[in-house]
């Protein structure tokens, strides 16, 4: 098939299965779909799969072509989650295109090679993705945040509480010494006080016996 006419009538039968999918991401596994693309022509076709985030969601095979009369099986693969966020809705891009004599059927890329070949009739179909929230393990793990931050609120509330009656009974000690002390002074001048009482009277029973 050689004729842009004919060339288009064919793409125009390549459907894809779905416009729309909603993927469940999750902190515990990989989620994976896969899906098949139906080619009922009588020409083979080639196709290459982009996403919106390739750094996040994988596709294979990124290239390949569908046999006359045949399907090919694809798989979208997204990751595991690694921390919260906002999960904005993504796309999946199918470029088709009737295979020309000169590609190799073991180099479907060179197909959409922009700096060596790139066929001038293709379709492009795309797939929505939309994400469910919460993710799934999502409360689970929110939950041993909070459980974390807790036990960190009341082990600090224990070295306080610690650390409290430390100083506590560093100010009992204190007092008791400063009371002994001041119990001894006490006991120092009542002695003094008692020996001058004992002198006078010494003095005293002395003047009399001489007298």
């Amino acid at each position: 098939m050689s004729n842009a006419e004919d060339s288009n009538k064919a793409l125009e039968q390549i459907s894809l299965p779905f416009q729309e999918i909603k993927v469940w991401p999750s902190y515990a596994q990989w989620r994976h779909i896969q899906f098949a693309l139906t080619n009922p022509t009588s020409v083979t076709i080639g196709f290459h799969l982009r996403t919106t985030r390739p750094s996040a969601i994988s596709v294979y095979p990124t290239y390949g072509f569908i046999e006359r009369n045949n399907f090919a099986m694809v798989e979208i693969r997204f990751p595991k989650v690694e921390h919260s966020c906002r999960m904005r809705t993504d796309r999946l891009t199918v470029l088709l295109a009737v295979k020309p004599d000169c590609v190799s059927r073991a180099e479907p890329e060179l197909l959409w090679d922009e700096k060596n070949f790139m066929t001038e009739i293709y379709a492009r179909k795309c797939i929505t993705i939309n994400y469910k929230r919460p993710f799934e393990n999502e409360t689970i793990k929110k939950s041993r945040r909070s459980s974390t931050k807790r036990k960190s609120e009341t082990d600090q509330q224990i070295n306080e509480q610690k650390k409290q009656s430390c100083r506590n009974v560093e100010s009992e000690a204190v007092a008791k010494v400063n009371k002994t002390v001041q119990s001894d002074d006490n006991d120092e001048a009542e002695e003094e006080e008692s020996n001058e009482d004992f002198t006078d009277k010494d003095k005293s029973e002395a003047k009399q016996n001489r007298q």
